[in-house]
């Protein structure tokens, strides 16, 4: 009789840790889901690099205001964002998480073309969440209407960002300037997001917008800096070996590029800049067990960054509005010159990538436990080895002297755009601390 109790109690113990363990391992880092399916939706909807940063922003505001109003120890968001309002307080019997993943997808769906993908993973994940909760559909519906009603408060602040009013402004018209930009091959594309310095910034405002250091004034002289620069570009591009080939293509990131294969053009569509790091971002978040508060914050200051640091960088692109090396080169150096990666059609200075690389990397080396060594396979899925960083520094400096290796920017452009994302992702930190 004293076997069978034991081996009965044994039993119900074992049922009760395994439904344990499914809880937590079904419904913990829902945030880490959330924006790895919405990393996907992006790359598939196939957004613009600044318009992925809009994307990626908003429903992780949305998911971590939420969370701030369960959890007043976090770092309040209300009254530091530009015009957002107080939002709604939580009802009794709610699970936060829950809401807060529903705020997610309540603001995400109304970003990507994909709807219908983001409702899929919800049914998922309210279905994972029940089994987990012994079908506790009252609190279920509680907690998903309280997270819907933060997503439209929301939404009706993100509306007023002047988004919607920049698709209905003039195509970018060019200039016939010496050193203006012009379009490059293959597609000779007119130029992405000409006003996006209009968009509503987050957290500045006219009298704190950082501002990029100076471009190298403009010259066709043979010594003058810019020609220079120019020249190095070129005579990098002769001696590029498997390594810096590597490293180019590795950190490429260009949502869009045209592949010709005999008389068919296709196209590849690949992560963003932004998405890049979001991912590097949820696997420190795992790989240090953080919790979903921290993890919140982690996700929400980074995605922050990365807007500003693209609305920074658009500012500089449009005001110097400086040619690529692609077209210098072939004015001046050798007709037919191409650049290793393809070249995006926008400005060249400052450099994008190295923008968001020093933004993402203050960010991630602040709220991570340092220090902190990894390994990034995000490219695997186009069959490039993952590489080891030694921390999140290390891989924004190689992110931004890929784009010298790939032939899309010049040294000062890669230097002056990482100060200028450090200083971006210096500033948020403050503010919102």
């Amino acid at each position: 009789m004293k076997s069978f109790k034991c081996i009965l109690l044994s039993s119900i113990f074992s049922i009760f840790y395994s439904l344990h363990v499914f809880s937590q391992n079904q419904t913990g880092n829902f945030l880490y889901r959330c924006n790895e399916k919405l990393v996907d939706i992006v790359m598939e909807d196939l957004f613009t690099p600044p318009v992925a940063s809009r994307v990626h922003v908003y429903p992780n505001i949305a998911a971590y205001g939420v969370l701030c109003k369960c959890n007043k120890n976090m770092k309040p968001i209300e009254g530091k964002l530009n015009e957002l309002g107080s939002l709604p307080s939580p009802p009794e019997g709610i699970d936060c998480f829950l809401s807060s993943r529903a705020a997610f997808t309540t603001v995400a769906k109304k970003l990507v073309y994909s709807e219908y993908l983001i409702s899929e993973f919800e049914n998922q994940e309210n279905t994972t969440w029940l089994s987990a909760h012994q079908n506790d559909s009252a609190m279920l519906n509680r907690s998903l209407d309280y997270g819907k009603t933060v997503g439209q408060n929301i939404i009706m602040w993100m509306k007023k960002d002047n988004y919607d009013y920049t698709r209905t402004l003039s195509r970018y018209v060019l200039s016939d300037t010496a050193g203006a930009w012009q379009p490059t091959g293959p597609d000779y594309a007119n130029a992405i997001e000409p006003n996006w310095p209009l968009i509503r910034s987050f957290l500045f405002d006219s009298t704190t917008l950082i501002k990029c250091i100076p471009n190298v004034p403009y010259s066709e002289k043979k010594n003058s800096d810019y020609y220079k620069n120019a020249y190095a570009m070129y005579k990098q591009s002769l001696e590029l070996d498997t390594e810096k080939k590597v490293i180019a293509s590795f950190w490429d990131c260009n949502p869009n590029i045209t592949k010709s294969a005999g008389h068919f053009t296709y196209f590849v569509h690949k992560i963003s800049p932004a998405g890049h790091w979001i991912c590097l971002a949820g696997q420190a978040c795992k790989n240090r067990q953080l919790d979903e508060y921290k993890t919140a914050e982690v996700y929400t200051f980074l995605t922050l960054a990365i807007f500003e640091g693209i609305r920074s960088c658009w500012t500089s692109k449009y005001f110097y509005n400086a040619l690529r090396p692609e077209t210098y080169i072939n004015r001046l150096i050798l007709p037919k010159w191409k650049s290793f990666i393809e070249t995006p059609p926008f400005p060249e200075y400052t450099s994008g990538h190295s923008v968001i690389s020093g933004a993402s990397s203050t960010v991630l080396t602040a709220l991570i436990p340092q220090p902190y060594e990894f390994t990034d396979s995000t490219e695997m899925y186009i069959n490039l080895p993952p590489r080891h960083f030694n921390n999140f520094v290390d891989a924004a400096n190689e992110a931004s002297i890929s784009r010298f290796y790939g032939g899309i920017h010049y040294r000062p452009s890669l230097d002056n755009g990482l100060v200028q994302g450090r200083q971006v992702a210096e500033f948020i930190l403050r503010k919102i601390n």
